[in-house]
């Protein structure tokens, strides 16, 4: 019975029994407000990879954030955006493992990323359904901020695809490296392109130096389930958003695609 129909009944009768109840009540309601008050805790630290130290936080879901060190002001600002919706605890136990799996995956361990992801650090509702699209985007395969955009339904929105990336909570495990231009050059990331480029190489692309673009890719269609040469003249007429890059045509043939019988792509 609620606090307010308690009193109501009772009138000017109050009995021990009936102050009780009240008590009873109140401590029901008071505990269901602090649930709603009280922040989960997220274990926090610092870890050593091969792409640089990280800050890690780690839920009751999984890893939330994985954020490039670059400064004390860089980490500031992201365990600001962590307090917003957990209570930090620093914990180097809790997250040493993801420095291990990153420098693992880095050294070809197709399986070396075995956190869960928490997405609740995504900004909005859009960047939350774009982050976890792009999860579905295997090792081996790259895709657009166009092709994203498509994927999610709204295929104009490729400046608000790359305001996602750009804000992604928990790179590496939700792999933002593998979005790239729409002509197959290298674009931009949030940790810099020398890492995007150690990780795609990690993931059988054949990138040298500070390249601009990826050698050696064949164009995937994800509803002809056809690959190509990037010179074919099928993939030249075909749309760009529902492209997929693939390091080469054996990755192509993992993710069930088939070769173009006009370019032979091998």
């Amino acid at each position: 019975m609620k606090i307010e129909t308690l009193i109501r009944a009772i009138g000017s009768d109050f009995t021990e029994e009936i102050v009780g109840e009240l008590l009873l009540c109140s401590r029901d309601q008071v505990d269901k407000a602090l649930q709603r008050v009280r922040r989960p805790q997220a274990a926090v630290g610092v870890v050593k990879s091969k792409l640089g130290n990280l800050l890690v936080a780690m839920t009751a879901r999984g890893i939330v954030l994985n954020h490039y060190v670059e400064d004390t002001g860089h980490a500031a600002a992201a365990v600001g955006k962590l307090r917003m919706a957990f209570d930090p605890v620093e914990d180097q136990r809790a997250v040493r493992e993801v420095g291990e799996e990153v420098n693992h995956y880095l050294t070809g361990d197709a399986n070396g990323l075995r956190q869960n992801v928490d997405l609740t650090l995504a900004g909005n509702a859009f960047q939350k359904k774009v982050l976890e699209r792009l999860q579905t985007v295997p090792r081996g395969a790259l895709i657009s901020y166009q092709a994203l955009g498509a994927a999610v339904g709204s295929a104009s929105s490729a400046r608000a695809v790359g305001n996602a990336m750009h804000n992604n909570p928990v790179p590496i495990y939700v792999p933002c490296h593998r979005v790239i231009l729409s002509d197959g050059r290298i674009g931009g990331y949030g940790g810099g392109t020398t890492r995007k480029l150690k990780l795609l190489r990690s993931e059988g692309f054949a990138v040298e130096g500070d390249a601009a673009s990826i050698p050696g890719i064949v164009w995937g269609h994800q509803g002809t389930k056809i690959y190509c040469r990037p010179s074919c003249r099928t993939a030249a007429r075909v749309g760009r958003g529902r492209i997929l890059f693939f390091a080469d045509a054996e990755q192509a043939q993992r993710a069930g695609m088939r070769p173009c019988k006009i370019c032979c792509p091998g």
